[in-house]
């Protein structure tokens, strides 16, 4: 009878590394949303515009991925008008 031995196989995953800013459905004023993740992602006001109807109509929305050490920045002026985010 013959043995073989089992290969352990290491693999890194680095998608760990990557994670999601999520901006949750609010009471905000709409005005107020584009402008606090226009100040918080200096993206167009279109794209903030699409994000914010994403998250109303579907609950949330992805902001942005990446580090948490560049999403929390980001994270922090959001929250300034108290909007519901996480990062996950």
């Amino acid at each position: 009878m013959e043995y073989k031995e089992k290969e352990e196989v290491i693999t890194e995953d680095i998608t760990t590394d990557i994670r999601r800013l999520i901006l949750y459905n609010s009471n905000h004023l709409w005005e107020d949303v584009i402008k606090q993740l226009r100040k918080a992602t200096d993206y167009d006001i279109i794209h903030c515009e699409q994000i914010a109807v994403i998250a109303h109509t579907k609950g949330q929305a992805v902001v942005k991925s990446g580090k948490f050490e560049e999403l929390n920045p980001v994270n922090i002026v959001l929250k300034e008008i108290n909007l519901i985010t996480e990062i996950k």
